[in-house]
């Protein structure tokens, strides 16, 4: 272990420490709401690993569980407002029996052998949850037409509620009813006589015309956004119990619940990215928390790694500070998008890892 510290500790040629410190930068603000980056980061930590160093991948594994732990801490801190504990508290459970059951499988399973396993498991999850979305991008007029996408007229009625309608439908039926009453008006005026007779009509027809008119007050469904289709309660369960016991499986396995857990978070909880990215830091900081120990035993964590942890963590805490205003002003569409490709690649590498012969 101080062989490992002295080399990540110093400065090039023969150190690391300018590598770490770019790594810590970028895990915190793929951590913190920037889709990629705590993938690259992650896959970059194994290249910092000294061949010189007996057990140095472990070793720099290890370094990073201080370092999340301090990601997900301050992540789950700032969005804590809009952090969503009912799902934390449904994933926890499995997640820990998965732990256990990954723990048992890791003495029987080849490390080829759980990196294929788990690949294939997390592209069937993220095929399961986002083929329809794909379908209707590919093909949209057949998903309308089988009903796979909220593009059709009897989406809007069945599930945003009867007669409802998006924004540029409501934007259209305001103009539409601005016309009718300027004609309206203009017919009623047309329409008067010399002494004043019909004035009551034409006050009336004026204040019909006026509220009418008005964009402040808009009839039942106009204007109202699109909803979100949520899942049943019951479904939303059971998949969270799979997803827990898979990624704790996963996590033990090949380190790589992440992805996993993204596309539970994203497909069917359907949560915000802000609320995303705090539940997700919630969620990982309990099971880092319960890594510590395990690493302590382990021997692959002491105390000469802390300063190094320490002064690492502050660079990835400013990360997550840095990443908060760019996911935020990222289009939400977009956001999900992205993260759903990163999972996606991140389950065809594990794929190409678990076939590929060392």
């Amino acid at each position: 272990m101080d062989d490992y510290v002295k080399i990540a500790s110093s400065l090039p040629p023969s150190g690391q420490l300018h590598t770490l410190t770019g790594i810590a930068l970028v895990l915190g603000l793929g951590k913190g709401g920037v889709p990629g980056l705590a993938t690259v980061a992650t896959a970059a930590t194994v290249l910092t690993a000294p061949s010189g160093v007996a057990g140095g991948l472990g070793f720099a594994v290890a370094l990073m569980v201080p370092i999340l732990t301090a990601i997900d801490v301050y992540a789950a801190w700032l969005h804590r407002l809009s952090l969503d504990w009912p799902t934390v508290w449904l994933l926890l459970p499995t997640s820990f029996i998965g732990m256990v059951i990954g723990q048992v499988a890791d003495k029987y399973v080849t490390d080829q052998g759980a990196r294929l396993l788990v690949g294939a498991i997390l592209l069937g999850i993220l095929s399961l949850r986002t083929w329809k979305d794909v379908a209707a991008y590919l093909f949209p007029a057949w998903s309308i037409r089988h009903h796979l996408s909220g593009d059709s007229r009897e989406h809007k009625i069945n599930v945003e509620g009867k007669g409802s309608m998006d924004e540029e439908e409501a934007e259209c039926m305001l103009k539409k009813l601005n016309v009718e009453n300027r004609d309206d008006m203009s017919d009623s005026s047309s329409h008067l006589d010399m002494d004043g007779g019909g004035g009551e009509g034409v006050v009336a027809r004026k204040e019909k015309a006026t509220t009418a008119s008005s964009p402040s007050k808009p009839e039942a469904g106009i204007g109202r956004r699109k909803k979100k289709q949520q899942v049943g309660p019951a479904t939303r369960f059971a998949w969270a119990c799979a997803v827990g016991l898979v990624g704790g499986a996963a996590t033990m396995l090949t380190n790589s619940m992440g992805p996993i857990l993204n596309v539970y978070l994203l497909s069917v909880a359907k949560l915000s990215p802000e609320s995303y990215v705090g539940t997700r830091a919630m969620f990982f900081c309990f099971l880092n928390l319960g890594k510590l120990p395990l690493r302590v035993m382990g021997g692959t964590l002491g105390m000469p790694m802390l300063p190094l942890a320490s002064g690492l963590g502050a660079v990835a805490v400013l990360g997550v500070f840095l990443a908060r205003p760019i996911m935020l002003g990222m289009e939400e569409r977009t956001f999900v998008k992205l993260e759903l490709g990163v999972v996606a690649f991140a389950g065809l590498r594990l794929c190409y890892m678990g076939l590929m012969k060392q």
